[in-house]
């Protein structure tokens, strides 16, 4: 018995040794995952605050896109207000500059020649010079003229009567050009119809509709607004025959 018991007092003193151990590595994982926490505490502010600087410089890029795009949207409008009195004269040879006259007054007296300009219509062309790059081969298409004139008045009398021998368009940028040819349709769609239209600057569609002026600024809508008027060309062929048909019918006798 007393051997049993000695065996059984070794047998605690040794459990209670594995619980101190045991309680010892909980102390010491308590702490280790209080550091861990203490450390995930700083690095959830510290995510704090790189979101809030992230924010911050987000909204700062925001704003200087926007600032952007309306710097851009002013040069844009400048370099088109620069080129207003513009024109492209386009189909003249290579080689008339030749000829002693100086590029305005040599272009002036083209345009007077072409476009039936009385020699009183007082049009004054400042400057005109060909455009940059090589002079092409005799077989290719000539390099266009650009002409500033003095008036905005000519350049809009001169752009009405152009055609014919020469080419004359007005001289734009090429981002206003392209915002412009979205519109080709619209304007293709308008003919269809019979309707009036005119492109005004620098990208607004104005269509005369039965009286009434619409007016667009996105290609889109004005295309998908045009759509929907009715073919007055096609109306018209399509009540031809009724017409016919009601008077002969009007005329023929009754049986």
């Amino acid at each position: 018995l007393m051997n049993l018991m000695q065996g059984m007092a070794a047998d605690v003193a040794s459990i209670k040794m594995d619980v101190a151990d045991i309680r010892g590595n909980l102390e010491t994982l308590g702490q280790r995952v209080s550091n861990v926490e203490t450390k995930t505490g700083r690095l959830g502010g510290r995510m704090d605050d790189h979101e809030a600087r992230l924010a911050k410089v987000e909204d700062d890029l925001a704003h200087q896109t926007r600032y952007t795009g309306e710097l851009w949207d002013r040069v844009q409008d400048l370099e088109d207000h620069s080129r207003r009195n513009n024109i492209r004269v386009i189909g003249i040879p290579e080689g008339v500059e030749g000829s002693g006259l100086s590029d305005p007054t040599l272009l002036l007296s083209i345009l007077r020649e072409c476009l039936s300009l009385g020699e009183t219509e007082s049009i004054e062309v400042e400057r005109a010079h060909r455009t940059l790059g090589p002079r092409p081969p005799p077989d290719q298409r000539p390099r266009p003229i650009i002409a500033h004139l003095l008036r905005f008045q000519d350049r809009e009398r001169i752009l009405r009567l152009a055609g014919g021998k020469i080419m004359i368009f007005p001289n734009m940028s090429r981002e206003l050009a392209a915002q412009r040819k979205l519109f080709t349709p619209a304007r293709r769609r308008c003919m269809e119809l019979g309707i009036r239209y005119v492109l005004q600057y620098p990208v607004v569609l104005r269509v005369t509709v039965n009286g009434r002026q619409l007016k667009f600024k996105d290609p889109e809508e004005a295309i998908r607004e045009l759509n929907r008027i009715p073919d007055q060309n096609r109306r018209e062929e399509d009540l031809q025959p009724q017409r016919k048909n009601r008077r002969r019918m009007e005329g023929d006798p009754e049986e």
